[in-house]
C-alpha cells in the first residue's frame, strides 16, 4: 500500500480540476483496505473510494482518505462462461478480452471509461445494454467490521444508473456531499456470465443505423461499431476534461410525456419500466446548452449532456453550470435531471 498525505487528486479525476486529499492510499491487495481503514478511524477522516476517477466531480478538496483500488487480475472460465475480474480492472480492456476468447454480450459496453469495480455500482449501461443482465456477484470489503462479504445480483437491488451500493454515495440533488458519509464497502471484485453464443444487441436505434449496412452483424461488428459512435460524440478525457454523461436520462409518466408531445413534435424517448424515458441531452439541447461556454467551463459543442474543462477551470465553476443547466431543464419542462456524476467537495 501506497500513501500519499496532502495528496495532489488531478491525476485521479478525469475532469482534470484541482482538489487535494487529507491523505491517499493506493490499495494493490485486498488485505491492505483493513490497514487503510484502520488508519483512517485512527485520524478521524472520511473514506472516499476512487474507480478511474471517470464519474466524479470534485466541487472543493476532499478532507479525509481516498482510497485508490489498484488489484489487478483476470479469471476467465471458457466453457462455463464465467468471468472474475479484479476491481482495479479497466472495463473497456476486460470488455475486449471477453470478446477475444469468445465470450459475448458486453460489446455494447466498450468504451466506457473507468475500473470494472465502478461498473456495478452504478449498474452502467449503454446501446441497449446493462451490466445488470450479465451479473452474476461481487466480493466486497466491508468497512464497518472490516470483513470480506459476497453480495448476490438481488442483494445489489440494480436499477437504472443505480445499485444500493450507490444509494448511500449519491445525493438525489446537486448538493456536494460535504464531507461525504464513509465509504463502508469497497468492491474488491465481480464475477459475470457471459454467453458463448453470438446474439449482438441491435435494439439501440442509433447503432443499428451505424450497421445498416453489415448483412450479419457479429459482436466484433458492434464492439467497434460502439467505439465508432462514442469517439463520434464524446470528448476523449485525455484532451478535454469531462466525466461523459453529466445527467441521467430522465423517466417521466405517459401523460408527462404527452405534454411534452404536445409542445414538441415527435420528441425523442424510449420506453421504460416505471413510464417513458427522455434522453436528457435533448432536453438540454432545448434550453440552448449544446456548446455553452462559462469561463474555462462548458458544454461539449457536439452533445449538450457532457460538461467539459476546457483548460483551467475549478470543479466549483462546473458545478455551479450543472446547478443552471438543471435549473433550465427544470424551469422549461418541470423536469428534475439527477446528476450521474458523483459530487464531491466543500463549501
Amino acid at each position: 500500500m501506497k500513501l500519499t498525505d496532502n495528496a495532489d487528486l488531478r491525476p485521479y479525476n478525469s475532469f482534470g480540476v484541482a482538489a487535494r486529499a487529507a491523505c491517499l492510499a493506493e490499495i494493490e491487495h485486498g488485505e491492505e483496505l483493513e490497514p487503510a481503514t484502520a488508519l483512517a478511524e485512527e485520524r478521524g477522516l472520511p473514506v472516499l473510494l476512487l474507480g478511474g476517477g471517470t464519474n466524479v466531480l470534485f466541487a472543493g478538496d476532499f478532507p479525509g482518505l481516498v482510497l485508490l483500488m489498484r488489484n489487478r487480475g483476470v479469471e476467465i472460465d471458457r466453457e462455463s462462461g464465467v468471468v472474475k475480474a479484479a476491481a482495479g480492472e479497466n472495463w473497456h480492456e476486460l470488455v475486449r478480452t471477453c470478446l477475444e476468447v469468445g465470450l459475448y454480450g458486453l460489446e455494447n459496453l466498450a468504451l466506457i471509461p473507468g475500473s470494472a469495480g465502478a461498473a456495478p455500482v452504478q449498474n452502467i449501461g449503454a446501446y441497449g445494454v446493462e451490466l445488470e443482465s450479465f451479473f452474476v456477484g461481487l466480493e466486497l470489503f466491508d468497512c464497518a467490521d472490516s470483513s470480506l462479504r459476497e453480495m448476490s445480483r438481488e442483494d445489489c437491488k440494480f436499477s437504472y444508473r443505480d445499485s444500493v451500493l450507490k444509494q448511500s454515495q449519491v445525493q438525489s440533488r446537486l448538493q456536494p456531499l460535504s464531507p461525504p458519509q464513509p465509504q463502508l464497502r469497497v468492491v474488491c471484485s465481480l464475477t459475470l456470465q457471459l454467453p458463448r453464443e453470438p446474439a449482438p444487441n441491435l435494439s439501440y436505434p442509433a447503432l443499428a443505423e451505424e450497421l445498416e449496412h453489415v448483412a450479419k452483424p457479429t459482436p466484433q461488428d458492434v464492439f467497434e461499431a460502439v467505439c465508432r459512435i462514442r469517439r463520434r460524440k464524446l470528448p476523449d478525457p485525455a484532451e478535454i476534461g469531462n466525466a461523459g454523461s453529466f445527467f441521467k436520462n430522465p423517466i417521466i409518466s405517459q401523460d408527462e410525456f404527452e405534454q411534452l408531445s404536445s409542445r414538441y413534435h415527435s420528441p425523442p424517448s424510449f420506453p421504460a419500466k416505471e413510464g417513458v424515458k427522455v434522453p436528457a441531452g435533448w432536453l438540454l439541447d432545448q434550453c440552448g446548452f449544446k456548446g455553452y461556454e462559462k469561463g474555462a467551463a462548458g458544454v461539449y459543442e457536439r452533445h449538450a449532456l457532457i460538461l467539459v474543462n476546457r483548460g483551467g477551470t475549478t470543479g466549483r465553476e462546473l458545478h455551479q453550470l450543472a446547478m443552471e443547466m438543471r435549473d433550465s431543464v427544470r424551469s422549461e419542462f418541470g423536469i428534475t435531471l439527477e446528476p450521474e456524476v458523483r459530487i464531491i467537495g466543500t463549501h
